[in-house]
């Protein structure tokens, strides 16, 4: 087991909340400590932080200060939330990286296995390469979603980097990606062969553009993520308040909580990155930004609501929309009475094709409405293409 390379919270930090209120954050949460026999299912969300970014081929801005990210986390107060939440401390960076990616794997693939929900603060974004593979041995195919204005696919030439990540997953065994999607690319950071790659592999990627004017678009696609992994320098400068961070164009503070809302709020989501932290010059207001995604990620989580999705549920209505009357084709889609959420339901062996996970894909009310109209909606297009159904 690897959590003996876990550098617990310091007591200088803890110390400072002696006094605080019943309401801070920090009152709601343990604290990890050396002890053998640990029980780890205990709790609902484990928060993670690792320090190592020796893949990143972007600027290094600054030492990450975790403690001052932590501090302003904990001075939050929380919300009327049931979970139990577990600070495990720190993971020092390795003797080489592939150390650093060994203890991260082995910590979260034993944190999956107790259906505990990693919160998990970087290093560099390659590290979703671990924490996918912390999936290995669960026979689970993993939709993994980036939140990024770049793909991360890289060429075949191309070292290992943060910027090529995703072509290593893409190909590595075992073949544990179901599906990839992008939220928030931006064209001109893209080569045109990453962009067409995206579209023969059948993946699924919304601009930021998109985004900007409905932030909601992301909620089917995050509702169906196990693995969330968000570039913080995705974030504009103007709103980390950061010169030196070029990003002119892209997501604001508000969007940001909102996707990491979103994220909580997922019930497949297992693991949710926040990567890139020492690509963005230290401020307090770079902490803060940080302290309250996360906040918002435990806000969503507190709103998950378990469905059963199939004929037992009464709350759930079925709409049926014929795509070609000769052939008497149809799709139906399915609403919860509950939550106002939307699937579009999928044949029979599509089910197989995906170890066991229910043959419904999310989607929105908009999608059904557009289906009405003669579009079929694209990410049913695209998993039929890929030879699922």
């Amino acid at each position: 087991m690897s959590f003996e390379f876990l550098k617990p919270v310091s007591e200088s930090l803890k110390n400072k909340f002696e006094t605080a209120e019943i309401t801070r954050l920090f009152k709601r949460v343990d604290f990890y400590e050396h002890v053998s026999n640990f029980d780890f299912s205990y709790y609902d969300i484990a928060i993670l932080s690792i320090d190592d970014a020796r893949n990143s081929v972007k600027p290094n801005r600054h030492q990450v200060d975790y403690d001052a990210i932590r501090e302003s986390f904990y001075r939050l107060h929380s919300g009327s939330w049931k979970s139990e939440i577990l600070d495990l401390g720190h993971i020092s960076q390795g003797e080489s990286v592939e150390d650093t990616y060994f203890v991260v794997k082995n910590i979260v693939s034993e944190l999956y296995k107790q259906n505990v929900v990693c919160l998990v603060l970087g290093g560099s974004q390659d590290l979703s390469f671990p924490l996918y593979r912390a999936f290995d041995n669960h026979e689970y195919m993993v939709n993994l979603t980036s939140i990024d204005t770049k793909f991360d696919l890289g060429s075949a030439d191309e070292n290992f980097s943060n910027h090529s990540y995703m072509g290593k997953i893409v190909v590595d065994e075992p073949y544990n990606l179901f599906n990839y999607s992008n939220l928030g690319f931006l064209t001109f950071y893209n080569a045109q062969e990453e962009i067409d790659l995206m579209d023969q592999l059948y993946f699924e990627a919304i601009r930021y553009g998109e985004l900007h004017k409905d932030i909601t678009l992301v909620e089917p696609t995050l509702r169906d993520s196990d693995l969330i992994s968000f570039d913080v320098t995705s974030i504009k400068a103007s709103t980390l308040q950061d010169h030196q961070h070029t990003m002119p164009n892209g997501f604001d503070g508000m969007q940001a909580c909102a996707m990491s809302r979103y994220s909580g709020m997922s019930n497949h989501a297992k693991c949710f990155f926040l990567s890139e932290l020492q690509s963005i010059s230290s401020s307090q207001v770079f902490n803060e930004l940080i302290a309250q995604m996360m906040w918002y990620f435990l806000e969503g989580y507190h709103l998950r609501q378990p469905e059963k999705l199939n004929s037992e549920n009464r709350m759930l209505t079925s709409y049926k929309v014929a795509i070609d009357f000769q052939n008497d084709e149809y799709l139906e889609f399915v609403k919860s009475e509950l939550t106002n959420k939307w699937w579009i339901k999928t044949p029979e062996k599509f089910l197989d094709n995906n170890n066991n996970k229910h043959a419904l894909l999310s989607c929105s009310e908009n999608d059904y409405l557009d289906a009405c109209k003669g579009n079929v909606p694209e990410k049913w297009y695209r998993a039929k293409l890929k030879g699922y159904f």
